[in-house]
């Protein structure tokens, strides 16, 4: 019978250990009862990958010759999709930043508690059962990789600038949130400060004190996430859904308001967040065009930054100029546009070089990145750029 599990996996790939039963009892004439047994008994070479739970306590079940190939993750992120929803809202929110994301933002995009719950588990768990697996890598400096071999688009100038982009539209929309009154004047936390409301996390928390929402002397809360560079779809909202239908189902929990902010989304998002009583935060509808245009500008400035600084140095000057004008002044932006004015420089003396390169240790494999690659004829630049806080800056 191993044989059999064999044969059909090196014709069907990877499977889900109920549709492998199935193909057992469709192909070779035996009872459910029999095939579930003889895959819980299967050996070397069939292997069920650990760690990863499925749906009705099913197991992903592979070849030794299956593992670490395109096909092995892209068939496990298939079977998480449809079989193991919790584990896939992350791999979802590191695809929708372009491959890469900050260790401490990812569990804001999912349903899984950061403190205990009973019945979830912790999404610390979860990312180190996938990091476990090979479908997360972590070099240790605070950025979480899909890995590689799964069939998508990586950019990791892209996921840079998406970050700057969502620091600086939440800073905004913390100052907005504040300056009406609508939360407690210095008493929100952004990712920075794990945001946390009911044992989950988000990208900004924020204590509020107006009617409706207070209960004697406890503050209700404004909850808010966001994502931004896509048109948002259902299938990036289910998280979110999913967080706030946990709390409400608690017998205990204050009153709140869920905000989600983005710069569009299709028609089936929009309807399903209304329903749910969930405010709408578009970009330009909050801080208005000008705003958003800015903020696109940035993000291609900071994802195209070699080619934009060495071609058309002008657009970074406009870029910035415009920048200190939005709302928020950009003072929670000056560690970022730092590496790119560092790079303005050294295109003026080398003819090349990179902004957030990215290379691997030869002796430890691991990803390091460097701030400004500068290429001379007979030299090269790994330069690393440092930021310090003074008084009266």
């Amino acid at each position: 019978m191993m044989s059999l599990i064999s044969s059909i996996l090196e014709k069907k790939g990877p499977l889900l250990s109920g549709k492998l039963a199935d193909e057992l009892v469709a192909g070779f004439s035996i009872s459910e009862v029999a095939a579930r047994k003889q895959i819980s008994r299967a050996s070397a070479p069939v292997r069920k990958l650990k760690n990863v739970a499925f749906d009705n306590n099913q197991k992903f079940v592979y070849l030794d010759s299956h593992f670490a190939s395109t096909d092995f993750y892209d068939t496990v992120i298939e079977a998480i999709k449809d079989s193991s929803k919790a584990y896939y809202y992350f791999i979802n929110a590191i695809i929708n930043n372009n491959g890469f994301i900050s260790a401490n933002e990812l569990p804001a995009y999912s349903c899984s508690p950061i403190l205990p719950l009973k019945g979830h588990k912790p999404a610390a768990t979860i990312i180190r059962d996938l990091i476990y697996i090979g479908l997360i890598l972590d070099n240790g400096d605070g950025i979480l990789q899909l890995n590689p071999c799964v069939d998508i688009s990586q950019n990791y100038t892209r996921f840079k600038s998406l970050e700057i982009a969502k620091r600086m539209v939440m800073n905004d929309f913390y100052d907005w949130a504040r300056k009406i009154n609508l939360v407690a004047y210095n008493s929100g936390r952004l990712l920075e400060q794990i945001p946390e409301f009911s044992k989950f996390q988000w990208n900004y928390t924020a204590p509020s004190y107006i009617n409706g929402l207070r209960k004697g002397s406890t503050p209700g809360f404004l909850v808010t996430d966001i994502i931004l560079g896509k048109q948002v779809v259902e299938e990036d909202i289910e998280y979110f859904l999913s967080k706030i239908n946990i709390i409400n189902r608690m017998k205990k929990h204050a009153l709140f308001i869920p905000f989600f902010i983005c710069e569009g989304m299709n028609d089936k998002a929009f309807n399903r967040l209304k329903a749910d009583g969930v405010v709408l935060g578009f970009v330009d509808k909050l801080f208005g065009k000008g705003y958003l245009e800015t903020l696109k500008s940035l993000m291609n400035v900071v994802e195209h930054a070699a080619a934009v600084i060495t071609r058309d140095p002008d657009k970074y000057f406009d870029a910035m100029e415009v920048l200190l004008k939005v709302e928020g002044k950009a003072i929670n932006l000056k560690g970022d546009v730092f590496e790119l004015a560092v790079g303005c420089y050294y295109a003026q003396m080398a003819p090349y070089i990179e902004i957030n390169k990215l290379i691997h240790e030869f002796e430890s494999g691991k990803r390091k990145e460097i701030d400004v690659f500068v290429k001379y004829p007979n030299e090269v630049k790994f330069v690393e750029c440092k930021g310090y806080n003074r008084t009266g800056y």
